[in-house]
């Protein structure tokens, strides 16, 4: 048996001398007794080495043992030991029952984080009826800023995507009904598709995008930084003062960006009908006015305030809960906008099933 006695501080050097004795060992070799009675202290990183040395020549078969240790020593490497052996364990084997166990944690993550966006949508509706009362809690400017950030510098992107949709959808809608003769009824279907779903479902897909995952981004890092403690501390209504000007702003822009969807939706079938389908320009516009009516409209605005308040609770709740640092905030910037997008196509299907029924039937 080889012994070897460490005496003093065990520091980098010393780790480093006993880890190459260590690697030396092998299962052919001589039991390696390594003797820490004399150890007056420790570094925490030649610990590690040694302990991670340690447990190498054992996977290989090397007999390498330690003793003498102090109570305080004997506990680290014990603990260290442990440690290294839980984060090597292999992955748990897959299978139906592992299967529906992750299922099962995925869907009570999920329905925790609707727990607590309910709670969070509660505080930011009680901070508006707050306002109500007392109008100075209202912070105008930040509104305002929010509404040009939501709103104005939304409108080319949006216009420019809606314009492109339509005329992709004039196109498709044209070729398929040329077929039968029927191009006539392809407003119909470009003023439907647009005013009821695709121009309210896109505009709210873009501004969770872009003003969704700011919001998130923007709280998460004044959580990272403690700016929100900080405000706390000072007496301030978080919801007052960070939250509600968000979703107020998002209230009053997105209907307005809804429209505009609309709008250039129904022109980019102008342009189809026009160029592909020879349909001039007052038979497309006296098509639209015959088939559409105002609810159309309306209803697809009405939609947007709903979106608007899911947009701007999701993205500041992500916001507000993150703990940790620059990683935290790139989860909840992602998980803001893919979280927005799946309850707003929620919150679309149950609207556009209310609106089937309550919408009168128009005779063409």
């Amino acid at each position: 048996m080889i012994t070897r006695r460490m005496d003093g501080l065990l520091d980098v050097e010393a780790a480093a001398e006993l880890c190459a004795l260590v690697d030396s060992a092998g299962p052919g070799s001589d039991p390696l007794l390594i003797d820490l009675s004399e150890c007056t202290g420790f570094e925490t990183v030649a610990l590690a080495m040694l302990v991670q040395a340690l447990m190498e020549a054992r996977n290989r078969g090397a007999d390498v043992t330690t003793t003498g240790a102090q109570a305080e020593l004997a506990s680290r490497i014990e603990s260290l030991t442990r440690d290294a052996a839980d984060y090597r364990k292999p992955a748990k084997p897959g299978g139906f029952r592992h299967g529906m166990i992750q299922i099962g944690e995925k869907v009570d993550s999920m329905l925790m984080t609707l727990k607590g966006l309910a709670v969070f949508a509660s505080g930011t509706f009680r901070a508006v009826a707050r306002i109500r009362t007392n109008p100075r809690l209202l912070r105008v400017r930040q509104t305002l800023y929010y509404m040009e950030q939501a709103g104005v510098d939304a409108v080319p992107i949006i216009a420019i995507l809606c314009w492109l949709l339509g005329v992709v959808l004039g196109f498709q809608a044209g070729y398929q009904l040329k077929n039968f003769a029927a191009e006539t009824f392809m407003p119909d279907l470009i003023a439907y598709s647009m005013t009821w779903e695709i121009g309210p479902l896109l505009a709210a897909v873009m501004v969770a995008g872009r003003s969704g995952s700011a919001f998130a981004a923007e709280l998460g890092t004044m959580k990272v930084r403690q700016e929100t403690d900080a405000l706390t501390v000072m007496g301030m209504d978080i919801w007052s003062y960070l939250v509600t000007p968000k979703m107020l702003a998002l209230m009053v822009v997105m209907p307005f960006l809804v429209l505009l969807a609309d709008f250039f939706g129904l022109l980019g079938g102008l342009l189809i009908g026009g160029w592909y389908l020879d349909m001039p320009a007052h038979v497309y516009i006296s098509r639209l006015a015959l088939v559409v009516i105002p609810m159309d409209i309306w209803w697809g605005m009405l939609k947007s305030l709903v979106y608007a308040v899911i947009i701007s609770n999701v993205g500041c709740y992500m916001g507000m809960r993150v703990r940790g640092g620059a990683a935290e905030v790139g989860r909840a910037t992602t998980s803001a906008v893919v979280t927005s997008i799946f309850l707003v196509i929620v919150a679309d299907a149950i609207i556009s099933l209310i609106f089937v029924f309550i919408r009168p039937t128009v005779t063409v």
